[in-house]
């Protein structure tokens, strides 16, 4: 009988554009699993570790590395180096005494150092909101994450601090007129803006959200806008700043 389901093998050139690796040096690269991001937003854990964090040379370090317990996502321990990782998750290695976030560039998810306070804290935005029995809000966040809080007034495109794992909310941002707005696809990846207007959504047209840019004003689909903060961001966002 043949066997069922997809592939547990990528080939490197097959690998989405959006993956920040060498396309030549090796035939084959992790693969990631099904998980809390799709594949064209996230890479496999063991590509972070060991294209782009290099703390492991071979494959078979790198499992035992993993297998062990020695690198967490989001504060929990991971053992699968087919993980996926995404925007804004903290990758860390607590005997290299590295902790790195996943930040949006035009070349697509980039490594950003953060110091050790940092990386119990992660921005997640906010997908869905819906009335649960007892007639409780449960938000649903961009990273699968969800939290059950009647004390929040949030709304889909608004974003909540959290410590991790924990979940406790320590920060919010709206989707609103005078917040930081960071872009997260396109040219303008990994720009921070302030937020000018927000236009509302019709039948034909998606909501919109007028930023004030570095390289000049610009109108982008709310989704692909992450609310980071007012004054300031509440984390690292770029890769030039820890």
């Amino acid at each position: 009988m043949g066997k069922k389901g997809g592939r547990n093998k990528l080939k490197r050139l097959a690998a989405p554009r959006s993956w920040d690796i060498s396309r030549k040096s090796d035939r084959f690269v992790f693969k990631p699993m099904p998980g809390p991001h799709p594949i064209s937003s996230s890479y496999p854990l063991g590509v972070v570790l060991r294209d782009m964090m290099s703390v492991a040379d071979l494959s078979k370090e790198l499992k035992y590395m993993v297998k062990t317990g020695k690198v967490l996502v989001d504060g929990t321990v991971r053992e699968t180096s087919r993980f996926p990782v995404g925007l804004f998750n903290i990758v860390s290695v607590p005997a290299e005494g590295t902790d790195y976030r996943l930040v949006p560039s035009p070349k697509g998810l980039v490594l950003a150092k953060v110091g050790a306070e940092e990386s119990r804290t992660k921005l997640c935005s906010v997908r869905t909101k819906t009335k649960i029995r007892g007639g409780h809000i449960q938000y649903g966040f961009h990273d699968g994450r969800s939290l059950v809080d009647d004390g929040l007034n949030l709304s889909p495109g608004d974003a909540v601090l959290l410590e991790v794992p924990s979940q406790k909310v320590v920060g919010q941002a709206k989707l609103a007129k005078g917040s930081l707005g960071l872009v997260l696809t396109g040219d303008r990846a990994g720009q921070l803006g302030k937020i000018a207007e927000v236009k509302k959504g019709t039948i034909s047209r998606e909501k919109m959200v007028r930023l004030t840019l570095p390289s000049g004003d610009a109108e982008v689909p709310s989704r692909l806008v992450f609310p980071v903060g007012t004054t300031a961001p509440m984390i690292t966002v770029g890769a030039g700043a820890s």
